[in-house]
Order: structure tokens, then sequence, then C-alpha cells
């Protein structure tokens, strides 16, 4: 057959474009450079010890001693037995381009073919590909390092050319789009995102359903719909070691496991979820939705670089501070919303949110209405706690939505949606046969609507006062430092001085609310420039002053532009550091080389820092506290009424031999020894048992642990009888391999062991002399068991039947992704020669 390059080449220029584009964006990472990301961060000293464990072992272990006094280790790094996974498919579509570049890359091509199934122009489905792949929510994630939630946004478009596919009847093409991008999407386990992407498939598939019955076509609908759905359940079961072990584990854990000590009736309680202050904290405000199209309407971020001149920084190098210092400083209080902190705003970008606009007044037929129905739907539980009636229904009742947290990123909807929308309508515009009437009533209506938004834009500029939560705590700090200052001037404070002090601290926060709002005027002049610019370009066209493609050109050029320029802002060249630089983040303090003395199995407190919220302990050691946002829900509670108000008898439970403290001479830590540390395994005197899990926490307060063992009743049976008098009674500890734990008791009389191991009954197994013994709660999060007089082997083996399940599944699963791609793409790619035969 004849090969026909010049269908090809416009193709060819789309992905060059994508490559240049991502690598000059991302260019310090073509110099080896890294991304100084606190999630990357954060992922390398969860996994550490998992790493370490498989270059001794051979293999990672589905169980993590170092965070939290243990957890499922399948949770932070996870292997199959095999390496059947399509995931592999992933670096061939990346062309194996260096991180970050590969992500802005993958969500160009995805959105591209996404284009392309939907039939546009390849030129506008470049444009749409750039607007959807820059939008600044994406920089500002990668910055942060959610590189699995960057995976999940770039292949979402994927899916839904899949599933539009098989509505256009391009049976082959659908089957193999949706088939990869559903696969590669789940496999990024960032399941809120793929819940997202589900959304806007299901109002796809209702505005098809109903088109599709008005057109008496109910039977192809129903067809496609429940091929995409025999699609779908392949996709899942391909990844069913993720998918089953998230799922299981989410029974146990903050996502799904019910506390004991949670009151019913509680309207912060979710039954299986989340509780609503948590989950709600990161709620998009209803005036902050115009984000979407003036970045800087509310100061932008905590730690940006959105100020190059700031009447903030002038104040602080007035009174010595230098100038990178000053700027650094007021970029860091910028932001004055209520996501506090924040990485940045979501800005979709001023001719994108044009084009969105332009759309509503020009598009027709079920995919505008369904396209618009999920972004706005997307913009609703964005707003979270500021649309309380709905979204605590919806939290409540939604299925699965209780999972979840951080409501902004509802906005990866209309992301997708309003970009996709725009981008229809423009080729519609550019390459379609359109009444002239037609255009310029939508254009006229555009203009209307464009000048009504920025018109409330200028009313909210005039009536926003500019203050932050943040901002009484600069206004002290300033004051506080001039009274100091006259303090070492041996100056007793006057009347007059403070009152000179309260002045002074206040002209520095009204600087920095003077620069806000000056950040928003300078947006909003640069968003109304480019919006008239664009209303321009289409009445240009409409007038037959332009033609096509230089205003498709001119369009996709100061689309793109402005929207790299406020990328910039959140991810730029010096977000970027050597490798060697990256690793330092891990540097052996004084305190660890100390503690990494000690070789025994012990566990270590950091009181340095916020213990729940940081993994460098972990990297070394195994830490009472850690980094990871699904703990399990027993440990939460006990993180919440124990540890927090530092309980010594529960931190000696769970084997606490060291605690880092900072020195008060030199401010460095180091390490203290808690000699009564109950270590791996101890035998109790006596068991309490108690009615219930609120007993069972409160008797934590005052019970001696080390003697007394705290139980609830209903495991009264398994513990059998009290334990007996035994002064030579022992139990030794012999290994933790994370997944084996191995231990020897000797008694003349039954006993009873308590363990200092958290207590997870979905995978631990107990054996006695090889013989299965029943794990017993024990002091609200441990594990206990009833020992048998004389000498005994005790072994704990860890084997989740969700992750040996979802190993086999995955593997079968996977081959026939294998074949279902492939060899739809094969079929596909015969049904087109024969076509142009």
């Amino acid at each position: 057959m004849k090969f026909d390059f010049k269908k090809l080449l416009p193709h060819v220029i789309a992905v060059v474009i994508f490559v240049v584009v991502a690598l000059v964006y991302c260019k310090p990472a073509i110099q080896g450079m890294v991304l100084n990301a606190h999630d990357n961060i954060g992922w390398k000293g969860m996994a550490q010890q998992s790493i370490e464990a498989k270059e001794k072992y051979g293999h990672i272990p589905n169980w993590t001693n170092s965070m939290f006094g243990g957890m499922p280790g399948y949770q932070v790094a996870m292997e199959a037995t095999h390496s059947v996974l399509f995931g592999h498919v992933e670096k061939v579509l990346s062309l194996g381009l260096p991180k970050p570049a590969n992500f802005f890359f993958l969500a160009c091509i995805c959105f591209y073919i996404l284009g392309l199934a939907l039939r546009l122009n390849p030129w506008v489905a470049v444009l749409g590909a750039l607007g959807y792949a820059y939008s600044t929510y994406d920089p500002v994630i990668i910055g942060a390092g959610h590189d699995t939630k960057m995976l999940a946004i770039a292949y979402a478009p994927l899916v839904i050319a899949g599933l539009l596919l098989l509505f256009q009847k391009r049976w082959w093409a659908g089957i193999a789009a949706l088939a990869a991008g559903a696969t590669l999407q789940i496999s990024t386990s960032h399941l809120q995102i793929v819940y997202y992407t589900l959304l806007i498939l299901g109002a796809l598939s209702i505005g098809f359903l109903i088109d599709s019955f008005k057109k008496k076509e109910l039977a192809h609908a129903i067809k496609s719909l429940s091929l995409a759905l025999l699609i779908g359940i392949l996709a899942f079961s391909s990844n069913a070691i993720h998918t089953l072990t998230n799922w299981d584990y989410a029974k146990e854990s903050m996502r799904g496991g019910v506390s004991e000590l949670k009151q019913s009736g509680d309207k912060n309680t979710t039954s299986g979820g989340l509780d609503k202050d948590y989950a709600f904290k990161y709620s998009v405000g209803i005036a902050e939705t115009y984000t979407l199209l003036i970045p800087g309407i509310y100061g932008g971020s905590n730690g940006g670089d959105e100020y190059k001149k700031s009447q903030f920084a002038d104040k602080l190098m007035e009174v010595g501070y230098p100038e990178d210092q000053a700027l650094q400083f007021a970029n860091q209080v910028s932001y004055w919303g209520g996501q506090q902190p924040t990485s940045g705003p979501v800005y979709f970008g001023a001719i994108f949110m044009l084009l969105f606009v332009f759309a509503l007044f020009f598009e027709k037929g079920w995919l505008k209405w369904s396209l618009l129905a999920a972004g706005v739907f997307g913009v609703v539980l964005a707003w979270g706690k500021h649309a309380e009636a709905i979204n605590y229904f919806l939290f409540d009742y939604m299925p699965l939505y209780k999972k979840f947290r951080a409501p902004s990123m509802g906005l990866v909807m209309p992301q997708i949606c309003f970009v996709l929308l725009g981008a229809v309508a423009i080729n519609n515009l550019l390459f379609g046969n359109n009444a002239a009437e037609q255009i310029k009533k939508a254009w006229k209506n555009t203009a209307i609507a464009t000048a009504a938004i920025l018109a409330v834009a200028a009313l909210l500029y005039f009536s926003f006062d500019y203050v932050s939560p943040n901002d009484s705590g600069i206004k002290q700090n300033m004051s506080g430092a001039m009274l100091q200052q006259f303090a070492q001037q041996g100056k007793q404070p006057t009347a007059e001085m403070q009152q000179q002090a309260e002045t002074f601290g206040k002209g520095f926060v009204a600087a920095i609310q003077a620069d806000r709002k000056g950040l928003f005027g300078s947006d909003l002049m640069r968003t109304a420039f480019l919006l008239v610019l664009g209303i321009g370009l289409i009445w240009a066209f409409a007038a037959n002053k332009l033609k096509a493609m230089p205003a498709l050109i001119v369009l996709l050029v100061i689309g793109s532009f402005d929207l790299l320029l406020v990328d910039r802002r959140y991810l730029n060249d010096t977000k970027f550091v050597e490798q060697g630089d990256f690793d330092n983040a891990f540097t052996m303090t004084e305190a660890d080389k100390q503690i990494k003395q000690d070789a025994g199995y012990y566990r270590v407190l950091n009181t340095t820092t916020d213990f729940t919220n940081e993994s460098n302990t972990s990297y070394y050691h195994n830490s009472i506290g850690g980094y990871h946002p699904a703990k399990l829900q027993i440990y939460q509670d006990l993180i919440e009424n124990q540890i927090a108000k530092n309980n010594m008898q529960v931190l000696n439970m769970l084997n606490t031999k060291y605690f880092i403290v900072q020195n008060p001479q030199t401010g460095a830590p180091i390490a203290q020894m808690n000699p009564a540390a109950f270590g791996p395994a101890w035998l109790v005197k006596h068991v309490h048992f108690v009615a219930d899990g609120k007993e069972e926490m409160k008797a934590l307060d005052s019970i001696n642990l080390r003697d007394t063992a705290v139980i609830q009743t209903k495991f009264k049976t398994a513990v059998g009888a009290q334990p007996g008098a035994d002064s030579t009674a022992s139990i030794r500890f012999i290994e933790n391999r994370n997944d084996y734990i191995q231990y020897e008791s000797s008694s003349s009389a039954n006993q009873f062991a308590v363990f200092s191991e958290v207590y997870y009954p979905r995978g631990w197994n107990a054996f006695i002399d090889g013989k299965e013994a029943e794990i017993i709660k024990v002091n609200y999060a441990l594990r206990g068991l009833a020992l048998p007089a004389g000498k005994h082997k005790i072994e704990f083996k860890f084997e989740p039947k969700a992750f040996i399940m979802g190993d086999k599944i995955t593997m079968i699963a996977s081959i026939l992704v294998y074949l279902v791609v492939f060899g739809s793409l094969f079929m596909a790619w015969r049904s087109s020669n024969k076509a142009i035969a």
C-alpha cells in the first residue's frame, strides 16, 4: 500500500510541538536536575525501608514498620509478583522524556487524541491540548510532587476519547483508546481523579442516551455503553492489585474505617468516610472561582513567584532584609483566600475561558450540554463547605465520594470540559458551515457576557479588603520586633512607643494588602486585554477580514504564552535542584547517628517537627509518626487521644525507645533514650475487660499497661483464663522482616502476651508452633495472643488476601488488555486501509 505521509505530517508536527514546549518549559530536567518537590521527598522517606527490604530480601514487603507504628506497605510502595503490567506502555507513550516534561507531554498527546476523536482540525486539537496540559493546576501540583495525580489528569482525555469514539461507531479505535486510557489512569492509583473522570463519562452517557432516544437510536447507545462497561471492568481488573488492596485498606483507614470513638449523629461524621472538617479543608471560595479567568485575584499562592517588585518587600528592606529574602517573604504571604496554605490558583487562561463562553452561545447539541453540566458540577464540588447544603448532602450519599478530600480538586472537571467545549466551538466557527447571522449573534452575546464578567471583577477589585487570616501575625511580629529593639537600647516601653510599634506593624500589613490589590489589578487588566483581543479576532474572522488559519495560529500563540507565563510563577527553574541537593533532605543528623548505633528493634518519636506530617524520621527509623493521607483509623484515634497529650504509658507500649528533641543550647536535634519502653513484646499479669472502644481508650489514661492488658469483652473467649502466676515466664523477640515476625516464649503456666505491633485484621495471621491462633485487639491499637504453658515458637505472617487475589487477577487481566488494545489497533488500521482502497 502507498504510504500517505501528507496525512501523517500534521500529527508529527503536533508531537514535535508538544515535545519542544515541554522540554523548553522544563529545561533544567534536560540538564539532569530534579524537582525539589515536597511530596517527592515525602514519598522517598516513606518508601526507603521498603526499598532497603527489597535490596536485602529480593522483594518489596507488603508491610512497613517505618510509619505510624506500622501499616500496609503497599500503600507506599508495591510490586507485583510478575511483570505483566500494562503500565509499561507509559514509557513508550511518553517518549522517554525526563520528568516533569513527560507529564506535560502525556497530557498534550492524550487531549490531542480526544480532539481527533471529535474530528477537530489538528491545529485546533493542538490549541486545546496546550490549554489543557498547561492550565496552572498542572504545574502547581507537579511542583508539589503530586505525580500520580498529574498522571491521572494526563490520561483522562484518552478515556473520554474512547467513549466518544464508541458513540460514533468507530468501534475498534474506541475500544483501544478506552481500554488503554482507563487501564493507564487507574494504574496511577489516584482514584479521586478517576472518580471525577467517571463523573464526566456519566454526564456524556446521559446526554448521549437522551439524544439517542430522541433519534430512535437507543439500541446503539445501549450497545456502546455496555461495551464501555465491559472495558471498564477489564481496566479495573488489570489494576486489581491496586484497587482491591485500596478497597480493603479503606475499611480500616480514615477514609472508610469507622472510629469506635465517634458519636452517632455528629454532623461532622460521615459513616464509612472521612470527617467533613478534614475532607472539606481545601474548599474553593465562590468568588475565588474567578481565578479560572484572573489568576491573581486572591494573591495567587503562599510561596510562588508573583512579585518582582513589592511594597511589602520594600518595607522589609528598609529594616535590613536582603532583597531576595524580602521578595520571598512577600510571596509567602501573598495569598489571602481561605485555602491556607495553597501552592497556586487554578487558571484556565483568558483565551480558553473566552472560547468557552463563546461556545455557550454558539454550540448546540447534547455534547455541549453534557460538557457544560459536568464542568459546572465540578465547580460546585470544588466549592465544598462554601456550598454546604449541596456538598454535605453529596458527601453523605453520593457513592464513594466520602472517601475523598480536598474539594478544590473538583476543578479538574471543568479543566477538561471547558477547554474541550471551547475547542469544539472554535473548530466549528473556523472550519464549519455556519450562517453569518448565527456567528454574529454568538459574537454579540459573547461580547456582552464578557463585559459583564469583567464588570463584576472590577466591582470585586474595589470592594475586596485583601485581608488574610495571617495578617494579624505579621503585624504582631513587626510590632514586637520594634519593641524588642527599644528594649535592646535600654528603653522601657512607654505608651507612645507601643503606639509607634503598633503603627509600624500596621504599615507592613497595609503594604502587603496593597501588593495583593496591585496583583489583582494587573492581572485584571491583562485578562481584559486578552479577552478584547480574542473577541476582536472572532469579529475579524466573522467579518471576513481574517482567514481561519491565521486566526487560529494567533489564538494558539497568545493563549499558550499567556498560560506559560502564569505557570512560571509556580513552576520555574528555581524549583529544580541538583540530585545531590535533593538527596540532602535526608542527611543523617547527629541524633540519627546516635540512634542508629542501637541495632535493636524499637521506635522513634521526633518532637522537633509535626510528627504526623513528616517522613524524614521514617527514612532512618521506625517512626511513631509519618507522612500519609490515609492513616489507620485506630492509630489516628490513638494520636488524637493519647500521643497528642504525651501519655508515656502509651508511648512505652509503642516501644518508643528514643525521642528526638531540640538541643536548647544549639537548636540542633539530639536523641534521648527512653529506658522505660516496653520493648517489642511483653507478658502481662492481668487482663482488664471493657465494654467497647470508648472505655478501652479511656482506660489507657490510668491503667499500668506494662502489667495489664485492656481488651474488649467480645474477645473474652479468645483470651480464656487470666494469666497464671509465673515469675520465670518470658517472651523473646527473634526477628522482624516486615511481613514476618518471630518470637519465642517460655512459661510454666498460661500467659497473655502483648506485642508492640499495630492491630490490623486484614492480612496478619498468627501461629504458635505452626498452629494458627487468634490475634486479639489489645490496648485499643495493639496485638495480643493467649499463650499456653511451655516453650513456643510464635510467628506473625502478613498474608493479605486482597493483595494475593489482586496480583493474580492483574496478571490475567493485563494480558487481556494487551490483546484488546493492540488487537483493536490492528483492526482499526486494517479497516482504515480497506476504506482507502
